[in-house]
This record gives structure tokens, sequence and C-alpha cells, in this order.
């Protein structure tokens, strides 16, 4: 009787274990890209192939031989094209898309983001406080207005620029009365600026775009 108490007993640990094991267990985020492309519902493994079976033939459209910034030949699929939340683009590493380079979500905002919940919309504050410390950004007023450059090796450093692939976070605002132009001439241009620069935090600008790099097959 006692040693099938004690079986029942273990079997109810075993049961327990298991039972808080799948508890514990949380379905992937099926928006979160990380930038070493290993997991997630885009990754430096993803096939145009594979984005029809995961999304749709319906919810694809193409722009293919657009004429890059360097002047080479880019392919691009975009996936969800009539919905701005859910409307992302992958740039292919050449015409047979295989081999994602980039990924990229603009506008105001989106359903898919980085680590720490990082998404368009995000504003300068909000990405110093999960930082840990300011940043260096670009100026604006021109190609890549408000680029960040280094997170200085904050708290952000490792999760977007680890080295393995990499996020690429650009700020931006849209023109403010309560800006002069005086002030925004001292933040202006091709060249590095601290987030905590009192007119970058007057401005406090917010994510228009963000762009995973996946590594190359070379980095693998």
């Amino acid at each position: 009787m006692t040693r099938y108490r004690h079986l029942r007993e273990v079997s109810l640990l075993c049961f327990l274990a298991i039972s808080l094991c799948a508890f514990g267990q949380t379905e992937a985020d099926p928006w979160l890209i990380v930038p070493e492309g290993g997991k997630g519902p885009l990754t430096q493994h993803t096939t145009h192939e594979d984005l029809v079976r995961a999304f749709g033939a319906g919810n694809i459209a193409e722009q293919d031989g657009i004429e890059g910034m360097s002047g080479d030949m880019v392919y691009v699929t975009v996936l969800f094209p009539d919905d701005p939340e859910r409307k992302i683009e992958i740039q292919w590493r050449g015409p047979e898309k295989i081999v994602p380079a980039f990924v990229t979500v603009s506008g105001d905002k989106s359903r898919w983001k980085a680590t720490r919940n990082i998404s368009l919309g995000i504003s300068l504050k909000q990405l110093e406080q999960l930082n840990g410390k300011a940043f260096r950004l670009t100026g604006f007023e021109w190609d890549y207005s408000g680029t960040i450059l280094s997170w200085e090796n904050g708290s952000l450093a490792a999760g977007l620029d680890g080295g393995h692939g990499r996020v690429l976070v650009r700020l931006g605002s849209p023109p403010r009365k309560d800006i002069s132009e005086k002030e925004l001439d001292q933040v202006a241009g091709d060249q590095p600026f601290s987030s905590h620069h009192p007119v970058m935090q007057k401005i406090n600008p917010t994510a228009y775009e963000i762009t995973w790099e996946f590594p190359s097959w070379e980095q693998k």
C-alpha cells in the first residue's frame, strides 16, 4: 500500500512538472524580427517560396529591377502592400530571391518590431530610457535623416548591433511651430549628434523607418 502511494505521488509530481513546463511556454512572437536572422517570422534563411507558403500569394507584391543607390538592380518583395501596419519590404541579395539582405518597415505604426518592442513611432526619449544612456544619431534634413549611429555601449547595443546582423533605426519629426529654423539648423546635416542635445530633446523625434540587416552568407 505504501509503495502504491509512493508511485502515485511520483506520478503526480511528474504530471505537475510537465504541466508547469507547458504552462511556462509561450508561442513565438509572430511579429518579432531579430537582427542575427536565425529565428522569427523572417530570417536570413527565408526564401520567396517560404513567403508564399507562409503568407499567401495574394498578400505579396513584387518590385523588381529597381535601381538602387549604388546603381545596381534591387529586387524587392512587399508583404501586405495594402495594409500599412503589416506592410514590410524584403530586399533580396539577387534575382533568385533565396537570400534576403534587408527587411524594412516605414511610416507611423507597424506590427513588426525589434527586440524590447522597438517599432515605428517609438520616441528618442523612450529609446534613451531603454538604452540606459544617450546615443548618437545623424542630423536632420538630408537623405539619411536621423539615423542612429551608435548606442554608445548602452543596453540596446547587444540586441540591435551585436555584430551578426544589425537594426538601423531612423528618427524624424514633422514640421512643428514650436521649433524654430535656428534651432533646427543646430541639429541638421550629415554629422553626428548626441540624443541628449537640447534641441534633440525638445524635438523628441520618433522612428519613421526601421531596417533589419541580416548577416551575409560569409558571416554564417
